[in-house]
């Protein structure tokens, strides 16, 4: 029976790299919401500025509803500037864990053709014992034979 010399290392790199892709999607996660949170301020932004447009066009907007209007620009300008600056270091912290499974994933493929190799070498000394045993059986065959003729 074949049984892995290195198949608890190998067991808990599994883990250890499942773990690290665990690591990795919530990274990834953190990332899309903000990268949610940009486009929702974009947006808001964008309508802000429609509707402030559509108001000039009917010559229905005032002087505190044009100051309004620029100091929630001012505001959004500053919201998405701490924005981008967060997703790019969610983006550094994404980049790290996608290095760190790839050094997880090396080191369980590292193990695995390992296994691979220990395994074709328990296959060929089985199949180097079953051709010996076979050999043996034949010459004791062929001096039964030999003994029985004579």
């Amino acid at each position: 029976m074949f049984q892995f010399s290195l198949q608890t290392a190998l067991d808990v790199r599994l883990r250890q790299e499942k773990i690290k892709m665990k690591d990795l999607a919530e990274k990834v996660a953190i990332e899309q919401s903000i990268k949610n949170q940009i486009d929702g301020t974009k947006n808001r932004a964008f309508q802000a500025d429609i509707s402030l447009n559509q108001k000039k066009q009917a010559g229905s907007f005032t002087i505190q509803e044009l100051k309004m209007q620029s100091s929630f620009k001012a505001r959004t300008k500053l919201e998405l500037a701490d924005y981008y600056q967060k997703l790019e270091l969610a983006h550094q912290a994404v980049e790290e864990k996608q290095n760190i499974l790839i050094q997880a994933s090396r080191a369980r493929k590292t193990l695995e053709i390992l296994k691979e190799k220990e395994l074709k070498r328990f296959m060929e000394k089985i199949a180097q014992l079953e051709r010996k045993h076979m050999d043996e059986i034949a010459g004791n065959q062929f001096q039964r034979n030999r003994i029985k003729n004579h």
